[in-house]
């Protein structure tokens, strides 16, 4: 699918056509689409198999004057896994065209919101820095959601006065999840961060102004706190499945110290029933009328005097 705006007033509109389009969007296009913007701009539109590779320079290089620019987008983050595929960005002098494979929420809600920017759009450079700003406020937003979640995770796991083993498997899950989610972000962000330095060298050549330059550093100052971040939330998960897995150690060391005391106090009883157990002919307390009373006091005090050394010991 291909759709099309125009500059309008620092901001954009949908364009009626592609000849006075300033930024024209590709979703999913096929051969007949690529070819038809590919003539349009003079420059080949890269194919998905050449978008995913992960060469930098089969993601950042230049095409008949024209820079391709290629990075890691997420996309359905409401899911248990985001998913994560590569948008290539191409501009030229007039136009600037992307090429996606799936929805990020950034250019469905950029052409909205493109007046309102700090930087007006006035050339597709300007375009192009705007769309990446709301880019990285998603990915911003997304790494927040992420930090909450962990929080709130570490917050159950070692706040919680006793948890079940269904909870230390939920736990063990859930921080699967969340360190799969921060390292797709990761690679986001890293891919984000060399297409902004390409894009400063592209910037160099065209001059664009003092003004687009300054945001430009400002959105690579901010790629770099948001990875500086994400590192800290990998570590945040790292740390809590070594903990999750302490915890699950020390919940079956005490069971296992529950059978232990246990074997240890029917031990003495057991001793004793199999003494008066034993198939002897000449047995004095056989014959004696108080013999199995004393037998099974004899096995009771046995058995209660390690649990109560036990007790006081604090081992159980």
């Amino acid at each position: 699918m291909i759709s099309g705006f125009r500059l309008d007033g620092g901001g954009l509109t949908p364009a009626d056509g592609l000849d006075d389009a300033i930024w024209i969007d590709l979703l999913e296009p096929d051969d007949a689409e690529r070819a038809q913007i590919s003539a349009l701009i003079g420059a080949e539109v890269p194919v998905r198999a050449d978008q995913e590779e992960i060469e930098l320079s089969s993601r950042l290089y230049f095409e008949q004057g024209a820079a391709v620019m290629t990075a890691l987008l997420p996309a359905s983050t409401e899911k248990a896994r985001a998913e994560i595929a590569p948008v290539s960005f191409i501009l030229t002098t007039d136009r600037l065209v992307t090429v996606r494979h799936h929805r990020p929420r950034p250019f469905e809600t950029f052409p909205q919101r493109a007046g309102k920017l700090a930087l007006p759009c006035t050339s597709s450079t300007t375009v192009l820095i705007g769309l990446l700003e709301d880019i990285i406020d998603r990915l911003a937003d997304i790494t927040e959601v992420a930090g909450r979640r962990i929080d709130a995770l570490s917050a159950h796991t070692f706040e919680s006065e006793k948890a079940a083993d269904g909870d230390f498997r939920g736990a063990l899950k859930e921080i699967g999840r969340l360190d799969g989610r921060v390292a797709q972000l990761r690679d986001c962000l890293i891919t984000t961060e060399r297409l902004l330095g390409f894009l400063g060298t592209v910037m160099d050549q065209q001059k664009p102004g003092r003004e687009a330059k300054s945001i430009l550093k400002t959105q690579v100052r901010d790629v770099r706190t948001i990875s500086e971040q994400t590192a800290q939330l990998m570590q945040k998960t790292a740390f809590l499945l070594d903990a999750t897995l302490g915890l699950i150690s020390v919940e079956q060391n005490a069971i296992i110290k529950i059978f232990s005391v246990v074997a240890v106090v029917f031990l003495p009883p057991t001793l004793v029933a199999s003494i008066y157990g034993m198939n002897f002919e000449v047995m004095p307390e056989l014959s004696w009328p108080l013999g199995y009373p004393a037998a099974l006091f004899v096995m009771f005090v046995s058995a209660a005097a390690p649990l109560l050394y036990f007790r006081r010991k604090g081992w159980f």
